[in-house]
């Protein structure tokens, strides 16, 4: 993840990869609620096996790169990947606990598991980071590796237990949709729904643009000669370790705050990352970038604590695949309508990206506005 951009861009131009990354969000929302079904209906240990074995696949078809097209079908396959384990994760851990008898346990069980996501990803692209410095190519060897142990680890696990035949997926795939969009007429599911998708994209813009960012300060020497990949493993490691403290202490902080208040302040918090991030060229915005992963963590698990519970087992999956084809259909149409502001000769310079940064905050801004006025009433009604 720390090298991704600058592993893209090595091969192909600024329009290629935005378009690269476009085919990336569009190919996971095509696939997204096929996986969530296919999770409801033929059971999650298979699909997170699967999810496993399309992150290898990935990798292998990185480390192959050598066109667009090579990477094309890489980034099909991580979107396979993604798509795979997306909402079967936190619906196989709230199933396995539910089998057990100890469901109450999920939001603060949730934290804990976002929490170790958090410092393991951390550690990860710090040490990719530092491998990448001698070779790009070095990363994606260690993703592959991690890719193939768990598959291992999938392969172990055991399938929960649906107790009635009621909550069972249906048969008919368009009647396992109708059913599972019905359950947004359940406030304030309606709500989060859309709130989801909004801090998906805020929270993207600056992981999509920290590295050209930090290329642009590494060619003003204010890097002071420390590596790019090293820079970059050290910044996206830091924001996820900061995540894990969010994440570790969001359920706490929900219940302080009041989770309407908490869940506004979260995606103010972002977006106002992202004006930093396009107002300023400057080494010391590195520090601001650090906190871009906070609000996204600190907000998952009282989401999930909140959704989970409320949707049948038989729909749990593809409801939170409809979650996050959304999320990325709209980072997708974000990226693409962002690439068509930039010339296709255009280079990396601050002037573009600082442009298109700013340009996100300001849809940000409005999006905001839009819950707030929006979310207040029912939200705080089903608190």
């Amino acid at each position: 993840m720390p090298i991704f951009f600058l592993y893209f861009s090595r091969i192909l131009s600024l329009q290629e990869v935005l378009l690269l990354e476009s085919i990336y969000y569009i190919s996971v929302v095509i696939l997204e609620v096929p996986t969530g079904y296919f999770s409801d209906r033929i059971g999650r240990k298979t699909t997170l096996l699967l999810g496993s074995f399309f992150l290898s696949l990935a990798c292998i078809l990185y480390l192959l790169a050598g066109s667009f097209i090579t990477l094309v079908f890489g980034q099909i396959s991580f979107a396979l990947h993604m798509s795979m384990i997306s909402g079967t994760n936190t619906v196989f851990h709230y199933e396995s606990l539910k089998s057990a008898n100890r469901e109450a346990e999920y939001g603060d069980r949730e934290a804990i598991v976002n929490k170790y996501g958090n410092i393991a990803g951390g550690t990860a692209a710090l040490l990719g980071g530092i491998v990448a410095n001698y070779d790009l190519r070095y990363a994606y060897v260690l993703s592959l590796v991690a890719g193939i142990i768990a598959m291992a680890i999938a392969f172990k696990f055991y399938e929960p237990k649906i107790k009635k035949t009621t909550e069972k997926a249906s048969q008919n795939f368009i009647k396992q949709i109708k059913i599972t969009l019905s359950f947004l007429k359940v406030q304030p599911l309606g709500w989060i729904f859309i709130y989801f998708i909004v801090i998906f994209i805020i929270s993207h813009v600056p992981y999509e643009f920290y590295q050209p960012y930090i290329e642009l300060l590494a060619e003003q020497n204010l890097l002071m000669g420390i590596s790019v990949t090293v820079i970059s493993g050290f910044i996206y490691s830091g924001a996820r370790y900061i995540a894990a403290i969010g994440a570790a202490y969001s359920m706490d902080w929900s219940r302080k705050i009041g989770l309407f208040n908490y869940l506004l302040l979260a995606v103010v918090a972002i977006n106002i990352v992202v004006l930093l991030l396009g107002s300023m060229l400057s080494s010391w915005i590195l520090i601001i970038v650090l906190l871009r992963s906070l609000p996204w963590a600190a907000v998952k698990a009282p989401i999930n604590a909140i959704i989970t519970p409320r949707i049948d087992s038989g729909q749990r999956a593809t409801f939170h695949s409809m979650i996050s084809l959304s999320c990325r259909l709209g980072f997708f149409l974000t990226l693409f309508l962002l690439s068509l502001v930039v010339d296709a000769h255009e280079l990396t310079s601050w002037s573009n990206i600082s442009r298109l940064l700013l340009i996100c905050f300001v849809g940000g801004a409005l999006c905001i506005v839009f819950l707030w006025t929006s979310g207040q009433k029912q939200l705080k009604q089903n608190n």
